[in-house]
């Protein structure tokens, strides 16, 4: 009918994800005037995850919880990449874990100077 399928949970054990007919439910079965099954559950369908896990992943990706959390990875993502490329995070060449903290903490202050700097110039 072109509609589409709802989400109807996780195979762990066997790597599927399962979806069913959006006119059919649990209790009462499928309600359709030409139903597209002959179970009382309604058409149900399992996808093989295995292959591809992120092509059915948590949230969907067609909704605002994956736009908000892949927004959020992206931000992370440009932090990092001004840490160690422009910053030059990794060319130091500290003995102890303490001395390679300081300066990381050093460029996260640089980077919060920098992020003030740019914010202060939009003011006017």
């Amino acid at each position: 009918m072109g509609l589409r399928m709802h989400k109807d949970g996780y195979g762990a054990a066997k790597h599927r994800a399962k979806y069913r007919c959006p006119k059919a439910n649990r209790k009462y079965g499928c309600f359709c005037e030409h139903p597209c099954s002959p179970a009382k559950y309604g058409r149900a369908v399992h996808i093989f995850t295995d292959d591809n896990p992120r092509l059915f992943n948590i949230p969907p990706r067609d909704s605002k919880a994956w736009k908000k959390e892949y927004d959020g990875r992206t931000s992370v993502e440009r932090s990092n990449k001004r840490e160690k490329e422009d910053y030059k995070l990794e060319y130091g060449r500290h003995r102890s874990t303490k001395m390679w903290y300081c300066r990381l903490y050093g460029i996260m202050m640089l980077q919060h100077l920098d992020a003030w700097e740019t914010f202060q110039k939009s003011l006017g």
